[in-house]
């Protein structure tokens, strides 16, 4: 009798650890967030992260901050985007604004410590209305 209690508990525990989901894939929520942005070019990736309604991507470059930032300046207008804020603060960082449509976008350029090059942010989100969110398939529960 044990023993069909205990292959009943099995089964049980197997269904509901299939049933668990799956935190969401972060490169997709990139995918929909930064759509038409570039990665300078020789970047090479440290990090990303995204939640339901936005998405960081940190990459790191052996060029100087404002070489970085210049690319960008030119790369977003040259795709379609708005620059609206270019801020450098007093440590040096850079952090420039730029919208496409209702499509907000941030990058924050920073020198690295201790070695030549920058790394830089680059965080986008979803927004209400825009039309590329309104283009992609909603996930199933």
């Amino acid at each position: 009798m044990r023993l069909h209690h205990f292959a009943f508990f099995v089964a049980v525990t197997f269904v509901a650890g299939c049933e668990r989901r799956r935190p969401p894939d972060p490169h997709a929520m990139v995918q929909r967030t930064m759509k038409g942005v570039l990665a300078y070019p020789k970047s090479v990736q440290v990090s990303v992260s995204a939640g339901e309604d936005a998405a960081q991507v940190t990459m790191t470059s052996q060029d100087s901050a404002g070489k970085v930032a210049d690319w960008f300046r030119r790369s977003l207008a040259a795709g379609g985007w708005t620059l609206t804020s270019d801020v450098t603060s007093a440590d040096g960082s850079t952090t420039i604004s730029a919208t496409q449509g209702k499509r907000p976008l941030w990058i924050t350029f920073q020198r690295n410590e201790g070695a030549p090059g920058t790394t830089y942010t680059v965080i986008g989100a979803v927004v209400a209305g825009d039309s590329v969110v309104a283009q992609q398939p909603r996930e199933k529960p």
